[in-house]
């Protein structure tokens, strides 16, 4: 009984940290967090926003996907995040020129 259950939590636990979020970070010129800007998985219109810190949490992915990140006065950038990317990402957005 006692070797089930810990095989099961050792099988618990490495599934936990098979699905830690990889966050996105988003900075101006300035490397100032970004908040509320929207990230949004292009082919399956999931929308999330960063937090106060510029941070955006994304699950890991099977299968490569890109996101689209964007600020009202800032130019629009696109990520391409797969599922071998363990790190975190910084993005850096630049002002628009308008």
């Amino acid at each position: 009984m006692k070797v089930q259950l810990t095989a099961i939590f050792l099988c618990l636990a490495a599934l936990a940290s098979a699905n830690n979020p990889l966050k996105i970070k988003v900075l101006d010129e300035n490397k100032e967090p970004l908040t509320g800007v929207k990230i949004t998985a292009v082919e399956e219109k999931v929308t999330l926003f960063t937090d106060f810190d510029g941070v955006g949490e994304v699950s890991q992915v099977q299968s490569p996907k890109v996101y689209r990140v964007e600020y009202v006065g800032y130019e629009s950038s696109y990520v391409r995040i797969t599922s071998s990317d363990k790190e975190d990402i910084k993005i850096t957005l630049r002002k628009s020129g308008l």
